[in-house]
Parts: C-alpha cells; structure tokens; sequence
C-alpha cells in the first residue's frame, strides 16, 4: 500500500514537541493498539529540536488508546477520585482501614498507567513520598496489598477486601464497590 492509497479506517493525529504523530486503525479493528504509526516534523516544528532526531522520550508520549480506552481510563480515574476523596478524609495512622483503602487508591493509580504512583499519592494525601512507600511496605507487610517484584503495582488482597467492605467512606458509599 502507498501513502496516497486511500485507506478503511481511522486515522488520528497528535502533536508531541515539534513532532506530528499519525495512528492508522482499520475499520473493525477494536482491540490492541494501532496498525500503523508515523512520527514527522510538524510543519510548524522548530529545526533546532527537530534536528535533535525522535527521542525515548517522544515515543512514550505516543497515546495509542482507542477511543473507548480513554473513555473507561476516565471513568476509573473518577473512581480513584472518589477513594482520594475518602483517603484524605481517614484519620491518620497505620489502622487496617487506612492501609486497606491506602492499597486500594494505590492499586487504582498504577492500573490507569500512572508512571509514578507514588508521586500521585503524595498530591493525594498530601504525605511525603518517603512516608507513604513505608506505609505501603505496611500494607504488604500486614498482608494488605501483593508484592510485585522490581516494578510498582501489586493486588489487593482478600484481607484488604474484606476490611474495604467494613469501612463506610463519607458519603454513604460502599468502599468496595468505589474500587
């Protein structure tokens, strides 16, 4: 197929930097990522950055969800609202309820591709980030949250579940059905 050959499919566009990305998705093409991608100089780009080549960096700017993704993406991020909204509001100290709901925003936050939980966390409760990876070394210790080997993330355990279905956050809503 030639650049000019018109095409079935979906075809977007976004600017990274002085960079032009185009995605191609054929028509019934629903899951995964996009079948083609292009990174040109915006016609408008500035020479100097454009001269420095295509960076790591550029290239993991690239939002290659569709539609629908992005959809469900923000849908759970009002969910992780909600559990912030309850988080700020628990009293502090290391009690199962705040290491459970602790476990549960973190779970939230690295689930819709946060690159740095922690830092998110830190805006969300407000706590240094020092503080909250000891208070999620906590939740793993006391059996809240599963370890996930050189990388972040983890599970929410049975546990965490069980002290998430006890715990009534401001609002009336039940905490596991939040998460």
């Amino acid at each position: 197929m030639t650049d000019d050959s018109p095409r079935v499919g979906i075809t977007t566009t976004q600017r990274i930097g002085p960079w032009a990305v185009t995605m191609y998705r054929p028509i019934g093409f629903a899951a995964g990522g996009p079948q083609e991608i292009r990174v040109k100089p915006a016609d408008d780009g500035d020479p100097q950055e454009i001269a420095r080549g295509i960076s790591s960096t550029v290239l993991r700017q690239i939002v290659t969800a569709t539609p629908g993704e992005l959809a469900r993406q923000a849908s759970e991020e009002g969910a992780l609202d909600d559990l912030s909204a309850t988080l700020r509001q628990m009293p502090r100290g290391l009690s199962d309820e705040y290491l459970a709901f602790l476990s549960a925003v973190y779970v939230r936050v690295v689930e819709v591709g946060k690159r740095a939980p922690i830092q998110d966390l830190e805006q969300v409760t407000g706590t240094k980030q020092a503080t909250l990876k000891g208070h999620l070394r906590a939740a793993r210790q006391r059996g809240f949250l599963t370890k996930v080997e050189g990388k972040a993330g983890g599970q929410l355990t049975d546990k965490a579940e069980e002290v998430l279905k006890r715990v009534q956050p401001p609002g009336g809503t039940d905490a596991k059905n939040a998460n």
